[in-house]
């Protein structure tokens, strides 16, 4: 899920020859916006000595950037693969271009592969990076979004001025409240980094098998089980489909060889997967209210009439 569309920033060859003027990464050859990557501009950048991808943060603040430099340092000093931010002359990691913050990281290869049948790598994958980062909290998290029933109010209520009809708004924003009121959330459930997006486009392969992790713009300092609901989200509930549970356990079971789930996160998935769909409903409240909120609002909907008891019978107990 990405949050909005913001205006894209369109570089020139004279603007990222001036950038790579602060760094040692070689001379400008060219450059390409990449397909993926919905929130900032992303470019491949190609100098006479090597890739790299530019990320120029759209509507992100310094501090937002930060955090996501502090966490892929850590990442890289522990072997995981994803890519790694790159220091500029004055040993920063992070430039200004216009008033917005930008960073290049190493490139990384592999190739991005639309195949449903990688979801028990990403779940490894996912897991292996809840079990590096436990006990760390990168700089700057406060920064970033927190993923629960505040911050999905806060985004719903953003957005509800935007309809012409206040009785439309109202209408969307009584059934978001009240489904945000039947959500169960411990606070003693394990929190942590989570990744905040994991869908397809966010991972590379080579040779058959997952290679990198992208894209942790959306990353966030939060409850462990939201990166786990956000898995099923996407690799196991299609937006028009039924949630295969079977599918479901294949990837909790990969998940939990890296991590396992405690007993309170196993009894309150079923929340956090509301939590998602909610997440979506707030962010897409008037934006692409036909698609994502209907979807969303669809999936809660189901949750609701299976009930959390079953949810969890057939979940962990069939």
């Amino acid at each position: 899920m990405t949050t909005s569309e913001p205006r894209k920033a369109n570089f020139s060859a004279e603007e990222l020859s001036e950038i790579l003027c602060s760094y040692d990464l070689g001379e400008y050859r060219s450059h390409q916006v990449f397909s993926h990557g919905d929130d900032q501009t992303n470019i491949l950048l190609v100098t006479d000595e090597a890739k790299f991808a530019f990320r120029y943060y759209e509507k992100r603040s310094e501090e937002y950037a930060l955090f996501e430099i502090d966490l892929l340092r850590y990442l890289g000093r522990r072997s995981y693969p994803s890519p790694s931010p790159l220091k500029n002359r004055q040993g920063g990691f992070v430039g200004n271009h216009n008033g917005k913050p930008f960073a290049i990281f190493q490139f990384l290869d592999g190739e991005y592969e639309a195949d449903e049948g990688h979801y028990r790598e990403v779940a490894r994958a996912i897991g292996k990076l809840h079990q590096i980062m436990a006990g760390y909290k990168p700089e700057y998290a406060e920064a970033r979004d927190t993923y629960d029933p505040v911050s999905c109010w806060a985004s719903a209520t953003a957005n509800s001025v935007k309809f012409k009809s206040w009785t439309k708004a109202q209408a969307k924003l009584a059934w978001l409240e009240a489904e945000l009121g039947k959500l169960q959330l411990p606070t003693n459930m394990p929190e942590g980094v989570c990744h905040g997006d994991p869908n397809p486009s966010n991972f590379l392969y080579a040779n058959g098998h997952l290679s990198a992790v992208l894209d942790f713009d959306q990353a966030s300092y939060t409850y462990l089980l939201y990166d786990v609901a956000n898995m099923i989200y996407w690799w196991t509930w299609p937006n028009n489909g039924e949630l295969n549970f079977a599918k479901t356990k294949l990837l909790l079971a990969e998940y939990e060889n890296e991590r396992q789930l405690t007993e309170t996160e196993k009894e309150h998935l079923y929340d956090m997967l509301k939590m998602v769909n909610l997440m979506g409903a707030g962010w897409f409240l008037y934006v692409y209210e036909d698609d994502d909120y209907s979807s969303g609002q669809r999936k809660v909907e189901s949750l609701n009439e299976m009930g959390r008891e079953e949810f969890y019978k057939e979940m962990f107990l069939s």
